[in-house]
């Protein structure tokens, strides 16, 4: 797996979130339009605790965000559910744009190592980080259909 490639496309789509969030006001970011369960923070949160919490389980270390991440974004949560403070958009924009280069240095020369546990029938970390990008890729898809929505109501 050419590791230059894939992190340069998941870079590109991490470039276009970034670009939605740009366009997306605070009130905006928080709206649950039916038939979406989620808003707009939720889906960008969740793509960085998933990734953050993959990898850190895959090499055996700490994951990078605080654990508040993994309270507010991890799979299951709702912004129904959240108390407390959340990152602001300027915050998860920061760390959408960080988290590529802060993966591939973590990463560099191991996305062939064997997964400790199989992950969807994925058996290597360059599979699942590939994975990953798909999942950049369907949240992206449901962020602009909520701020679509929104701004058709």
């Amino acid at each position: 797996m050419n590791e230059d490639i894939m992190f340069r496309q998941w870079k590109t789509w991490r470039g276009m979130i970034i670009k939605l969030l740009d366009k997306t006001t605070e009130e905006q970011a928080d709206q649950m339009p039916g038939p979406f369960r989620n808003s707009i923070r939720w889906n960008a949160g969740h793509l960085v605790t998933g990734i953050d919490s993959f990898v850190a389980k895959s090499l055996d270390t700490k994951p990078l965000l605080p654990a508040r991440y993994a309270e507010l974004f991890a799979s299951g949560t709702s912004p129904d559910n959240w108390q407390g403070d959340v990152p602001s958009l300027e915050e998860l924009k920061q760390v959408l744009a960080d988290q590529p280069d802060q993966i591939e240095h973590a990463t560099a020369g191991k996305l062939n190592s064997k997964l400790l546990e199989p992950f969807l029938g994925m058996e290597t970390l360059g599979e699942v980080l590939a994975f990953m990008i798909a999942h950049d890729a369907l949240h992206l898809g449901t962020m602009s259909a909520i701020r679509k929505t929104i701004k058709t109501r």
